[in-house]
């Protein structure tokens, strides 16, 4: 299946009848609790409303234009993603008006639905097993740079407060092409099609990290936090020979103001900051160059090679060259 295939699919799919929900409940009886006045389904790996079971770590289904689906929660992360059109979300508080090419991702035990959608609406619906954005999967992205480390912080504090984690991803294309690649081996199985749709789904939740870093994602985030990715990223480019008066310089403040700011918002100094870029570069040189390790320290920004060796066996726990061999083997 390539992607005008699966325009057609999906096009097709909108013209099935709605399931009935009155039906549903008289068939499945689903358990319901009162959370906030309002009455919640429960939601289990057995109740679908539509007709793909969900058997795999990861199901893929359309909602259908009319479809009521009521307030539930499950034991399952869901994803949302509007593939043509536009879709509403209610939470029990809020309402999110999604647009073409936007994701939510809604976390286990929340209450929500997705109302009534048009004929030309098509909306993915993507049921996670497996936890795509919990804190041991993102910290694999944590330890590559300040600026990713700062934002998944942001990230995992955002999605325990409120419960889901939306993304503006309509100018990714990177995404889209992800998502449709897993939809088309999705719906179109054949040999290895659940490892394909699995390492798609990473590399979906990659580049949700990576977009989240971008000018327009930035938006959502407070001045704060904007402030401190604009830092960060000013560390990241010329950490080989940044300083704190020329930080300071670049962004109108005085030297002690950024860095008490610093400290605050990502818990280290402007020094351990610089520190952890310099040294993860030198991490990358160690495993993809054959530059001489004093090399390397001279390229990264250390003058002395000795102090170079002392940082990174602080930082990684073993000294540069033993770093190199067993990366490479």
């Amino acid at each position: 299946m390539n992607q005008n295939q699966l325009d057609t699919f999906l096009l097709e799919n909108n013209q099935r009848p709605k399931p009935d929900w009155q039906h549903i409940i008289e068939d499945d009886q689903p358990p319901s609790v009162i959370v906030q006045g309002q009455q919640v389904y429960l939601f289990d790996l057995s109740l679908n409303m539509t007709p793909v079971p969900i058997e795999d770590s990861i199901a893929i289904s359309q909602q259908l234009p009319g479809a009521y689906i009521p307030f539930h929660m499950h034991q399952y992360i869901e994803l949302i993603y509007v593939y043509r059109g536009q879709c509403t979300i209610s939470l029990l508080n809020q309402q999110i008006m999604m647009n073409e090419g936007d994701i939510i991702l809604i976390d286990k035990q929340t209450p929500h639905t997705v109302n009534e959608t048009g004929n030309e609406d098509i909306i993915i619906d993507v049921k996670l097993k497996r936890d795509y954005l919990s804190s041991s999967f993102l910290s694999r992205f944590a330890s590559m740079n300040t600026t990713s480390q700062f934002l998944i912080h942001s990230l995992l504090d955002s999605r325990q407060m409120n419960s889901y984690l939306y993304f503006k991803a309509k100018p990714a294309m990177t995404i889209r092409d992800t998502l449709v690649r897993m939809m088309c081996e999705y719906f179109d199985r054949d040999f290895c099609s659940a490892e394909l749709i699995d390492s798609y789904c990473f590399i979906l939740f990659t580049e949700l990290v990576r977009h989240s870093s971008t000018g327009s994602q930035q938006e959502q985030h407070e001045p704060r936090d904007r402030m401190v990715l604009e830092m960060l990223r000013y560390v990241r480019e010329h950490y080989r020979d940044c300083n704190l008066v020329e930080l300071a310089e670049q962004f109108g403040y005085h030297p002690n103001y950024v860095s008490a700011f610093l400290k605050k918002e990502t818990g280290h100094s402007f020094m351990d900051l610089l520190q952890m870029e310099r040294l993860n570069k030198a991490a990358l040189f160690l495993t993809n160059s054959e530059m001489p390790i004093p090399a390397i320290a001279e390229e990264v920004g250390y003058s002395s090679p000795s102090f170079f060796h002392k940082k990174f066996k602080e930082h990684f726990g073993s000294t540069p060259s033993s770093y190199r061999q067993h990366m490479r083997n």
